[in-house]
């Protein structure tokens, strides 16, 4: 039997036509806003029993109630699809190419050419000398090859795109040979092993887990195989391990006419060492090491947008470029310019580009504690009562996969206090405008201003206080419904 409280729920024309909503109800905006009723009905509908006690016992004045709702989840939802759906966040949390969080931050020349290309026609695939067709992205790839001392590039749209299309373009439907203890997965269910079954390939594992020689790969060898060694990145393997040098491996397949392909995984074209980060060689360090293509993303130690890029012999990027489902795999004009400008960035470097990523890295333990004391006198005098504020030694993380055990020493802003009240400011940084991610564990809710840039500090700031004022005004709410 229905339920009869159905009937008190408003029709569709009611509240396209309530005034607070029918000035917006108007034109092409009709059809939406329609939809975006019918949805709020449907909510409110799922949410019946859930209301029944909010409701008044009169059935005009129920009807009312449930028109009142409605109407406010329409308004709601207005405004948010109006909105931005990417929101900006600073990022306190100390995780410098932050995978929930975009990853790298592009240097602003970036942003500038991506806006300049968005806005304005550009030579994207055509020839200016000669006034003929081009392909796209060529001088983008000419600038990576020069970087990395390889002798060709292709720009296609992420890592993954860019060994799947190296795997299947050398490798047809033949034999891929790849090390268990290579065999990796990264976050967002990743696995290495199902994208290269996706090629069609017959992949075939070699080794164990942590020891992989160079004996494995010669007895898997067969006519027309290609090998792929992949760098792991986001884990270490300790203890009894062993694996080929990509140097070996390369003397190896070449020797018997096999391709080889490296992913580098994140693939970096400044030295980190230099940083005091160790374990992640250079991409002209990698090609250098003699595969005839290596892999990697252009969007985490790089520093620039998504993206992937194909290093190596010129004969077989060209394959690649002429392959049927690279076109599948193109990028935009808006990421060739933005990793156009952070190419330029390193060609132009004496030293430290001037790339986002790099200069977190390189902030030291001197600079990150004037930051987190600055950030800390301001707020201190504003904290909550039984809040309390210290400077605190600790590490903050490469994080997008890259030197997975590398810590980097950091001072924290740590705050301590209630436990509840900590949780909910933790969550109120995080609705805030803009939002601010920052630590919560059982030390107590902490800033990390290694990834928080100088002019965000005023940003911070305020959404403490903000998250303060919310969290005070819900704390009297809470009151007076208790003493109702």
């Amino acid at each position: 039997m229905p339920d009869p409280r159905l009937r008190l729920l408003p029709s569709i024309s009611a509240v396209l036509e309530d005034e607070r909503v029918a000035p917006h109800a108007t034109g092409q905006r009709r059809s939406w806003l329609t939809r975006v009723a019918q949805q709020a009905v449907a909510s409110v509908r799922a949410r019946l029993d859930a209301l029944a006690e909010e409701l008044p016992p009169a059935e005009d004045a129920a009807r009312s109630a449930l028109h009142e709702a409605v109407v406010a989840r329409v308004l709601q939802e207005r405004e948010r699809l109006l909105g931005p759906s990417l929101r900006r966040v600073v990022n306190a949390t100390g995780v410098v190419v932050h995978t929930n969080l975009g990853r790298a931050v592009c240097p602003a020349v970036a942003a500038a050419r991506l806006t300049e290309a968005a806005c304005r026609p550009c030579d994207l695939e055509y020839r200016l000398d000669s006034g003929v067709r081009g392909h796209r992205g060529r001088g983008v790839e000419e600038k990576a090859a020069l970087l990395c001392g390889a002798a060709a590039a292709l720009v296609v749209n992420n890592n993954a795109a860019a060994l799947w299309l190296a795997v299947r373009g050398c490798a047809g439907a033949a034999r891929v040979i790849l090390s268990r203890g290579e065999i990796v997965a990264i976050g967002g269910s990743f696995r290495i092993d199902e994208i290269l079954r996706e090629t069609g390939c017959e992949l075939v594992e070699v080794g164990t887990t942590n020891r992989t020689l160079l004996i494995d790969y010669q007895r898997a060898l067969a006519p027309g195989a290609v090998v792929l060694k992949v760098h792991r990145s986001n884990f270490a393997v300790s203890g009894f391990v062993e694996e080929v040098r990509l140097a070996e491996l390369a003397a190896l397949c070449r020797a018997g006419g096999h391709v080889l392909i490296y992913d580098a995984g994140s693939g970096s074209i400044f030295p980190c060492q230099q940083l005091g980060l160790r374990g992640e060689p250079t991409l002209a360090e990698d090609i250098a090491s003699g595969p005839d293509l290596v892999t990697c993303s252009g969007d985490k130690l790089l520093g620039g947008g998504q993206g992937g890029l194909i290093l190596g012999s010129a004969p077989l990027i060209e394959m690649l470029r002429r392959h049927p489902l690279r076109r599948a795999l193109r990028v935009d004009k808006l990421t060739l310019a933005a990793l156009d400008a952070v190419l330029t960035l390193y060609l132009e470097a004496e030293d430290l580009p001037a790339i986002p990523v790099l200069e977190m890295l390189a902030l030291d333990v001197e600079e990150l504690e004037r930051r987190a004391r600055a950030l800390g006198d301001e707020l201190v005098p504003a904290a909550p009562p039984g809040w309390s504020a210290e400077i605190v030694a600790g590490t903050s993380s490469v994080g997008g996969g890259s030197f997975s055990e590398a810590e980097l020493p950091t001072r924290l802003l740590l705050w301590k206090g209630p436990k509840t009240e900590l949780e909910s400011c933790h969550a109120n940084l995080r609705l805030g405008a803009p939002s601010v991610v920052t630590r919560m564990n059982q030390d107590g809710l902490a800033v990390d201003p290694r990834t928080v840039a100088p002019d965000e500090l005023a940003s911070v700031a305020k959404a403490f206080r903000a998250a303060w004022t919310r969290a005070g005004a819900e704390t009297a709410q809470r009151g007076r419904g208790r003493a109702r």
